[in-house]
């Protein structure tokens, strides 16, 4: 019968985990004029990390970007959504004064002012239906009114030349 082999278990050392102080032998460097040794490492302690999984996992889709539920706002002073570098990059500021974008060029694309009702827009409107009581077209030279059922056109001294509908 063949001799039986022994397995004998391989012996590793423990390393120390980080925040405790490990050991070091006697072993130091010595030069002409100093000794040097290993420095002891100081105490960290290990970063938990955070993860909101109900709310990222059934309301928010990261991945996607896309959000699946309501969100609640609280009373806050203002929201600011991107940083404005000229050049670079616009921006969008909502606050209980309005709404205002500026573009990367600096130019304010639209503007909602929250206490008149005034709106301001740098490019085109669309709409299916506009109902307005009057629309002043230009620099407010041509008067189109709804409510009076008529439209002014006006001279350059401010008296009406052309008026079309009821007196």
């Amino acid at each position: 019968m063949a001799k039986e082999k022994i397995f004998e278990p391989t012996v590793t050392n423990d390393t120390p985990f980080p925040g405790e102080e490990q050991e070091y032998s006697n072993v130091s460097q010595s030069s002409a004029n100093q000794t040097y040794s290993p420095a002891t490492i100081p105490e960290q302690s290990i970063p938990t990390k955070r993860i909101a999984v109900e709310l990222l996992s059934t309301a928010m889709n990261t991945k996607s970007r896309k959000i699946h539920q309501d969100f609640q706002f609280t009373k806050s002073g203002a929201i600011s959504v991107g940083e404005y570098e000229n050049g670079v990059s616009g921006e969008v500021k909502i606050s209980p004064a309005g709404i205002a974008a500026k573009n990367k060029a600096g130019v304010t694309t639209f503007a909602l002012d929250g206490d008149t009702g005034d709106a301001v827009f740098a490019g085109r409107v669309q709409a299916g239906t506009l109902i307005s009581g009057a629309v002043a077209v230009g620099d407010g030279s041509i008067i189109i009114d709804g409510e009076t059922k008529r439209m002014i056109f006006y001279a350059d001294d401010g008296t009406p030349q052309i008026v079309i509908g009821n007196i």
